[in-house]
């Protein structure tokens, strides 16, 4: 869900995927490189074939992809490529349950909008890319679509 990702931007890979210019454009896939002569990096694949890059410091960039991870492989279906090693999430159940944890509040938040009839907003709420999703919350997400097509 954008308004998660948003939510938890205070990793700096996930304030970078944020605020790209994306337009509800899908990602396929997230490629993350630390190499000795260059700044980390990471690619981002779009769903049209489009690669965007952008660079990171070096210092807690293993970190923070080992952050971003758990993050994306909670909300997202994004296909995660890691080309260096780096050590896991210390407590990576704790973070998987505040990422939960804030994803829930964003879905009440985005539930209002249903209500309400505010449909486009409602869309805006979830990218592309969200999975794990409520079987409600998708029902709801095709029911909006629905409304807005016909």
């Amino acid at each position: 869900m954008k308004l998660a990702l948003e939510q938890l931007a205070d990793n700096p890979i996930i304030d970078e995927l944020v605020y790209l210019p994306l337009h509800s454009r899908r990602i396929t896939s997230l490629r993350a490189c630390s190499v000795m002569f260059r700044k980390p990096f990471i690619e981002v694949t779009l769903a049209d074939g489009e690669v965007i890059q952008r660079h990171f410091q070096r210092p807690s960039f293993a970190e923070s992809w080992a952050e971003a991870c758990v993050i994306l492989e909670t909300l997202t279906g994004i296909q995660l490529i890691s080309d260096f090693r780096f050590n896991p999430v210390a407590d990576r159940d704790k973070l998987v349950a505040r990422v939960l944890a804030c994803r829930d509040e964003c879905i009440a938040e985005a539930e209002q909008m249903y209500e309400q009839g505010m449909y486009a907003q409602f869309l805006l709420q979830f990218g592309e890319d969200c999975s794990n999703l409520p079987a409600e919350v998708v029902q709801h997400i095709d029911e909006a679509k629905k409304q807005l097509a016909g």
